[in-house]
């Protein structure tokens, strides 16, 4: 660290690091490796004598052959399959291999569309209903719950709420069975 010190010092060679981290931003995975990586280098390379660093483009040259190394080093870095990641050993005592499916967040999209024109449709712009349906949808359907949360959130008596919520289901059934 205390190499790392001198670079920090001279906020040129600072500033042209993150300036060429910046330029790999889409190429690599890690930023900081490689910014870690050049402040070692040109450390290093200033370490030995301070007056290193008037050789202003020697040490651009080292930032640029990190970056060249370092994008090398990426391309073959790749990501593993699930598939490679079962232990082989599970295999020998007969158990079963486990697939893993990844979420699809694409069709997630559709129910979440649908969700929300379901209760567009059954709140009739009542910013009250709308809220009770909101519940109903991600699965609370506790009557206590929510009119508490009505109560706190939109004034009122917690009773009176949970008495609307009651005609309020009844009513959404009805509706929702004509559809």
């Amino acid at each position: 660290m205390n190499n790392s010190l001198v670079v920090y010092q001279e906020s040129w060679i600072v500033s042209r690091i993150y300036q060429v981290s910046d330029e790999m931003r889409t190429k690599i995975s890690d930023q900081t490796r490689f910014e870690e990586r050049c402040i070692g280098k040109v450390a290093e390379y200033i370490k030995g004598d301070r007056n290193r660093l008037k050789h202003r483009r020697h040490i651009e040259w080292i930032i640029q052959r990190e970056a060249h190394d370092y994008l090398s080093w990426a391309k073959r870095e790749h990501a593993n399959l699930f598939v490679d990641l079962t232990i082989e050993e599970d295999q020998d005592y007969g158990e079963e291999e486990i697939e893993f499916e990844p979420e699809d967040v694409l069709a997630n999209v559709l129910s979440d569309v649908l969700t929300k024109e379901t209760t567009d449709l059954l709140a009739q712009g009542d910013r009250i209903k709308k809220e009770i349906v909101g519940h109903w949808a991600i699965g609370n359907s506790n009557v206590a719950s929510i009119s508490r949360m009505l109560a706190h959130s939109f004034g009122g008596n917690e009773e009176s709420h949970r008495k609307s919520i009651t005609r309020f289901r009844r009513n959404c059934r009805q509706v929702l069975s004509a559809v």
